[in-house]
């Protein structure tokens, strides 16, 4: 079994025997040590898919995403690995269902009412889940953005961008990847809201320092990030993200539409 399986003492259960829970998010590992982070179900009905159905109706709690009634009723389920949402089965389906997984009694703060967030197990922040989950912890992020500001020349003390953020009542959209950010869940501002780049989803900002690194810790940009304060296992975080992800459905404006 991998290693981060083996670290959460919880009795292991086979995907085809887990039944969709009382609430949502639902942290489970498999024993490949894939983190399945579910945050809510897409529903068939357009007018609450549109509500971003973070509790799943009364009759699906203890039933498979595979019998009849919740199938009918569902388009997916929403999962959230490197800060990107995106659609995928329950791992009751076919493709999870044969894996052990451990579910793992944990919290997830979101930024409110400060811009800070993490996994907590037992109390104390798990770094492994929180970059499972959000790509990276807040203390890294924060590091990140500080360092890209000096190599940009845009530092400034008091009135920072790019920056950690969140919007407490509604919901945005990336502006570079058109990636979904529901209400209260972090993302990053390198302006004014209403203005170019305001609303970046986590994934969003991740493929950015992708493309200004190219995937290497000896490029111009990462030896500027580096020079300013980013330790080079950040950097090395930051190129594998999203090898998982790539040919998922990402939740985008457009989901919500049809």
């Amino acid at each position: 079994m991998g290693a981060l399986f083996d670290h959460y003492d919880v009795e292991p259960v086979m995907g085809k025997d887990i039944t969709i829970g009382d609430c949502f998010p639902e942290v489970f590992i498999s024993d490949t040590d894939t983190i399945f982070c579910y945050i809510g179900i897409c529903l068939s009905d357009i007018d609450r898919r549109n509500q971003a159905s973070f509790i799943q109706p009364y009759y699906m709690r203890g039933m498979h995403s595979t019998d009849k009634k919740t199938s009918k009723e569902t388009t997916g389920f929403y999962r959230m690995i490197d800060g990107c949402i995106f659609l995928d089965n329950y791992i009751d389906a076919d493709l999870y269902s044969e894996h052990l997984y451990k579910k793992i009694d944990c919290g997830i703060r979101f930024p409110a009412p400060d811009n800070y967030y993490a996994v907590f197990v037992n109390k104390e922040e798990d770094p492994d889940l929180t970059r499972g989950i959000f790509g990276l912890t807040h203390e890294e992020i924060t590091s990140l953005l500080e360092a890209y500001a000096k190599a940009m020349g845009i530092y400034h003390e008091y009135t920072t961008y790019p920056r950690l953020t969140k919007s407490p009542r509604s919901v945005n959209y990336c502006d570079i990847t058109d990636l979904w950010i529901p209400e209260r869940f972090p993302y990053v501002a390198f302006n004014d809201s209403g203005y170019h780049f305001s609303h970046v989803s986590l994934w969003g900002f991740y493929r950015h320092i992708q493309l200004l690194t190219g995937y290497k810790i000896n490029s111009v940009f990462s030896k500027a990030l580096l020079k300013f304060g980013v330790n080079e296992e950040i950097l090395n975080r930051v190129f594998n993200i999203g090898t998982r992800i790539f040919y998922q459905t990402k939740v985008t404006n457009g989901t919500f539409d049809y």
